[in-house]
């Protein structure tokens, strides 16, 4: 084996690394889609690259088996693997499965209740709103909620569930939640990705209700009487309260109608080029430098 097979996986956590840190200047909208993406194709390289080096480890165990492995799973030379490192990507990625299946319960529990509870307000003082997707979802609030805002912030509060519905936004928390539960350093990223989903809706109550100062208002009055809790679907007030209020503040951020198509088409290209090359950079290096000699 030669250790280029592990590049593609490498630039892809530089990349989700870097995003989580230093978030580009996009509209929210975009910012989630680029963060989305970049976690579930560097989930899939890392899935790819332990299943490419375990099988190759394989065959270094038992060479007469190699015979019946597609040429394409093998690597481009005849070096064997060693054990630590087939070991590692035999187990690491069955644990990283292993935890995703569990999320994945988690969060498949959680839906069920928050639709089990979303035919009626919810009998407590603590204001609480949550968008429920599906067939028998909607927006789960409480009486405390009711109670405690006025007609113009429960407009806000409704406004943003909606945008959270209408968009889907807990397809994009999940891919986030999964990813980071198999992949251990995607999780700066996907709460980077939580936070990007709820300006997301932030800047469509805003925009739906005319008044940023109001949604800021409401936003802060929620999330200092309720319980902070994340979950599967999306709250009011769950995440990055003090960024989201300061941005509601400041000036509304630009649609980006050119920047961000671009730089999410660009992103996509990339990110799936190297998650394919996970299986063929190592058969192409390889070809490349067999090649130099006869070239020179």
């Amino acid at each position: 084996m030669n250790w280029f097979t592990f590049l593609p996986l490498a630039i892809m956590l530089t990349l989700s690394v870097a995003l989580a840190r230093m978030p580009p200047r996009l509209h929210p909208s975009w910012s989630a889609r680029l963060l989305a993406t970049t976690g579930a194709m560097t989930a899939v390289a890392a899935f790819g690259t332990g299943f490419f080096v375990a099988v190759n480890y394989a065959a270094t165990l038992a060479p007469s088996a190699a015979a019946h492995v597609p040429e394409w799973a093998l690597f481009g030379d005849d070096r064997p693997v060693p054990d630590a490192v087939g070991i590692a990507a035999a187990v690491l990625p069955a644990a990283g499965l292993v935890a995703a299946g569990r999320t994945a319960a988690r969060r498949a529990a959680g839906l069920r209740a928050a639709r089990a509870g979303a035919r009626e307000p919810l009998d407590t003082g603590v204001p609480i709103a949550v968008a429920v997707p599906g067939r028998n979802g909607g927006v789960l609030v409480s009486r405390g909620l009711l109670r405690e805002l006025t007609p113009a912030e429960l407009r806000v509060v409704f406004q943003h569930e909606a945008s959270h519905l209408r968009h889907r936004h807990h397809r994009y928390l999940a891919a986030g939640d999964l990813a980071a539960a198999a992949l251990p350093p995607l999780r700066p990223l996907a709460a980077r990705l939580r936070l990007a989903t709820e300006r997301w809706a932030d800047e469509d109550a805003a925009e739906a209700t005319g008044d940023r100062a109001v949604v800021a208002r409401t936003l802060a009055k929620v999330a200092l009487a309720q319980p902070r809790a994340t979950g599967p679907v999306n709250a009011f007030a769950e995440s990055g309260v003090v960024e989201r209020v300061e941005a509601l503040l400041g000036t509304p951020p630009a649609k980006n109608a050119v920047a961000g198509p671009l730089l999410f088409t660009g992103n996509g290209v990339v990110s799936v080029s190297l998650t394919a090359a996970t299986l063929q950079l190592d058969h192409v290096v390889l070809s490349v430098l067999l090649s130099l000699p006869a070239f020179w």
